[in-house]
């Protein structure tokens, strides 16, 4: 997992307590749940290059819902190239790109 995501936007890595209760702890590098807590929204997790993978197996309308919730361009690019052929995926990361400029 450390080499599909990164920490962004937060100067010292620390212990979060998630919406579900359960602890998720960035002061020892990436845990193993990111995915699922990437998908949950959680804003100091960002996707590195070929993260793309791992969301392959998603639907167009969970990546274009991934997309709408990014807080980053990299991570939209990224989230993008999951369903490089789906005109809808690509027309949701357009507009969130747009957003950001």
């Amino acid at each position: 997992m450390q080499k599909l995501f990164e920490i962004v936007n937060l100067p010292t890595p620390c212990p979060f307590i998630l919406q579900d209760g359960s602890r998720f702890d960035l002061r020892t590098g990436i845990p193993n749940n990111s995915l699922e807590v990437f998908k949950s929204g959680f804003a100091h997790l960002g996707l590195k290059p070929g993260a793309e993978k791992l969301f392959k197996k998603e639907t167009e309308g969970a990546i274009i819902l991934l997309i709408q919730k990014a807080k980053r361009i990299e991570d939209v690019e990224i989230l993008a190239l999951a369903k490089p052929d789906s005109e809808k995926v690509q027309e949701a990361a357009k507009a969130k790109i747009a957003q950001f400029k």
